[in-house]
């Protein structure tokens, strides 16, 4: 647990700590970087580096292998393009460079780092280690993999430049507009201005007006009222209204300059709402799904790289240290150790057998390879219906929710009732169809909602920076949204609320034995792939009692113990403990490690009103512990679940207020099902591509900070409608007096405009008190 009131921050990263470091996988990334030169990294970060996830097991690196052979059959100079997961600054970009750099006398030629796309292009001779490459770099907790990423962002590209011209022809028409207002009154230039001005009003609803208009037609055509489309009204109907003021009268009452203006601020509150979700889905490998996934296959006397969905009954696999078992298949080796923690939750790998079925979705926990054969094709595999990828989060867009619905309607019923009743009332009182017709256009223009369209996407970037900071990456446009309602929130157990990894449950066990008998575990336990041995190895070396020997002939048996014979004493470490010379074993039990602030933070969120529930596939004594551990009661604690099982309870208890946080496969189809869902798993992308964020701390506080931020945001929101609301009655009022001018117009919008922005940002910028809770 970390209190805020004694946190240091963490030497790599920042993230406030206990100690030197948030997490092993930071400390151990921060001395690579001392130990090798590269110390100029944490100067161009701004003292800080990208957070670092220690990685238990090995990547998967079967594409390289596939990369490498298209390498050495290729010309002497080739282009390869590569992804690559968690470029986060300048500092990230010198550090990848500097890497390659190190292979210039290898086939190292050129290399371009693109951190806005997270990609790489290569130019590399056929010679080019690129398997030594990819290793080193991940070293410092980035991730790699083949080119899958789209191109380029083309929602915020085309954003940008129809932002950049609207900009332009606002700042134009302002110019023109100016000298209107200035007294300008008759001759040729005032002629000029005034036709400028409708043909730069008229060139801004042409290149700004088809990202609203397409927005609010298709959201109509799905039965929705968007906010977009009292935006896409309020520039029709004000260019309409303005252009028949500008005919009947000549200009006398048009408002072309404050119309470009109102559409070069709605443009730039659309780019700064797609360009961050760009940025947050930009940051991770893209989902690689079913049809990507790779296996060795032996076929006759080689092995081959195929994919997954040319297995067939009977195929002979080769699976190697870290490989998924894509289906079900036969052991055909003496023994072997497989994780089940992506499929079934269970925190301790389980020993296989000979002849023994690996169930789908395993991946080898062994130091070896281990041979077995596909009982049947992958087409029938279980794992294809947990990686099939729901669009759902894909194309839903931001305030989108009911509460948004009715607004947009109400909105849209309201501007249209009042255009008709100033023009019916004026056109009554004075028979004058023109006087009528400018005070309708006044009354459009002053009710666009620009207030909305500029300050409240700003508000959705000031928290979805906010939680950027703290670790936390949106990737879902509706997620802020749809998060304001939960009010419980469920988590899976093993990866999640644990680190996935195993510690000591008692360390003073270590202090009972010998200098000889301590050093005999730890090269026991460092020779060893098993996460229990790991778990003795790191409480030995926390200690500072160890020391690995070279030359030290270890005997492993797959699933039963290592065993080291020296100076004519037998030591052997496995499932009983730790034993020498034939002395009756010293237990060493061992417990999955709770992330560092998970009671606290399941406290906080108790406090805050929220129920927290356990929802795993490990054994139900497993999470009782857990809940016991964290402060759960024991019924919000539910063990023994399959993946549709999950699915099932949050279908049950899911009324629109659950958030569910899983890492595993086996969590896809409830991560579907809740109404919001996040990941801490970036080791393979399968869970944030299927998630509305992922977070990237050691802890668990992001998660509440997201939560936190979403009602805040629901205030921030609900204060600025009463801003607009206040705005609106008294523009609407002098609108219907036949007070409001062009020039009044002009000093009023954006004098509304910068209050609501004013009271977003201090809500919810760096310095709020939000991100200090």
């Amino acid at each position: 647990m970390i209190s805020s009131s004694c946190a240091v921050a963490c030497l790599h990263c920042g993230t406030p700590s206990a100690g030197s470091f948030c997490c092993r996988g930071c400390e151990t990334v921060y001395h690579l970087i001392r130990s090798e030169g590269l110390d100029r990294y944490y100067e161009l970060g701004g003292a800080v580096g990208v957070p670092a996830t220690a990685a238990e097991a090995p990547a998967d690196h079967k594409w390289v292998a596939l990369a490498a052979e298209r390498l050495a059959a290729g010309g002497p100079v080739q282009r390869l393009s590569l992804d690559v997961q968690g470029i986060r600054c300048a500092a990230c970009v010198w550090l990848i460079e500097q890497m390659f750099a190190r292979r210039r006398d290898r086939g190292a030629l050129d290399i371009v780092v693109n951190p806005a796309l997270g990609t790489l292009s290569l130019t590399v001779a056929p010679e080019f280690p690129l398997g030594e490459l990819v290793t080193d770099i991940e070293r410092f907790g980035y991730r790699l993999g083949p080119a899958r990423k789209p191109d380029a962002p083309t929602g915020s590209r085309d954003l940008l430049w129809r932002l950049g011209v609207c900009v332009a022809l606002a700042m134009n028409a302002m110019i023109f507009g100016i000298a209107t207002y200035a007294g300008l009154r008759a001759g040729p230039i005032y002629r000029m201005f005034r036709d400028l001005n409708f043909a730069l009003a008229a060139a801004a609803v042409l290149v700004g007006g088809p990202v609203f208009f397409r927005s609010a037609w298709e959201a109509l055509r799905r039965g929705l009222f968007h906010l977009d489309l009292p935006i896409a009204l309020g520039i029709l109907l004000a260019f309409a209204s303005s252009t028949l003021s500008f005919v009947a009268h000549r200009g006398d009452a048009t408002y072309f300059d404050t119309l470009t203006v109102f559409i070069a601020l709605m443009l730039l509150g659309r780019f700064l709402q797609e360009r961050v979700l760009e940025k947050n889905r930009r940051q991770l490998l893209a989902a690689d799904g079913a049809d990507e996934l790779l296996v060795r296959r032996v076929d006759r006397d080689r092995v081959a790289i195929v994919r997954c969905a040319e297995l067939r009954e009977g195929d002979r696999l080769l699976l190697a240290p870290g490989d998924l078992c894509p289906v079900d298949a036969a052991l055909d080796a003496e023994a072997a150790t497989f994780s089940l923690d992506w499929i079934t939750g269970e925190s301790a790998p389980r020993a296989f057998a000979r002849g023994d079925t690996i169930p789908a979705g395993a991946f080898n926990a062994s130091a070896h390879a281990a041979a077995a054969r596909a009982a049947g094709p992958f087409a029938a595999s279980t794992l294809l219906p947990l990686l099939e990828k729901s669009t759902r989060r894909e194309t839903e867009l931001p305030r989108a929710t009911a509460f948004w619905r009715r607004l947009a309607r109400w909105y849209v019923i309201a501007v249209l009732a009042l255009a008709a009743g100033a023009f019916g009332g004026w056109a009554f009182a004075t028979g004058d169809a023109g006087r009528a017709l400018a005070v309708t256009a006044a009354v459009l223009i002053v009710t666009c909602p620009c207030a909305l369209g500029i300050a409240t996407p700003l508000a959705y970037e000031l928290a979805q920076a906010g939680l950027r900071r703290h670790g936390l990456y949106v990737r879902a446009g509706g997620f802020l949204d749809r998060a304001a309602a939960v009010r419980r929130v469920v988590f899976d157990k093993t990866g999640t609320l644990t680190t996935g990894s195993l510690r000591l449950a008692d360390p003073t066990a270590l202090a009972a034995l010998d200098g000889d008998a301590r050093e005999a575990l730890y090269n026991l336990a460092a020779r060893s792939s098993h996460p229990r041995a790991a778990a003795v190895r790191r409480a030995l070396e926390d200690a500072g009692a160890h020391r690995f020997v070279d030359g030290l002939v270890v005997v492993e048996e797959p699933g039963r113990g290592v065993e080291l014979t020296r100076g004519g004493r037998v030591y052997r470490l496995d499932a009983a403990g730790f034993s020498a010379a034939g002395a009756p074993p010293i237990p060493l039990e061992t417990v999955e490690e709770l992330r560092p602030d998970a009671a606290d933070e399941a406290r906080r969120l108790a406090a805050g009103r929220y129920e927290v529930w356990i929802l795993s596939g490990d054994s139900p004594a497993r999470v009782a512990d857990q809940a016991r551990a964290l402060g759960i009661p024991a019924a919000r604690a539910l063990g023994g679940q399959t993946p549709s099982a999950k699915a099932a309870w949050l279908r049950a208890n899911d009324r629109g207020d659950v958030l569910f946080i899983g890492d595993g496969i086996n969590d896809s189809l409830a991560a579907d099902q809740a109404t919001c869902s996040g990941t801490p798993a970036i080791d393979r992308p399968f869970m944030p591509a299927r998630s509305d964020f992922w977070f990237t701390s050691p802890g668990l506080r992001p998660v509440r900070l997201a939560l936190d931020a979403a009602r805040r945001l629901a205030r921030v929101v609900r204060t600025n409608l009463a801003i607009a609301v206040t705005y609106n009655v008294g523009a609407v009022a002098l609108a219907y007096a036949g007070l409001m001018s062009p020039l009044l117009c002009a000093v009023l919008m954006p004098a509304s405009s910068l209050t609501v922005i004013g009271a977003t940002v201090a809500s919810l910028s760096r310095r709020s008190r939000l991100w200090r809770s």
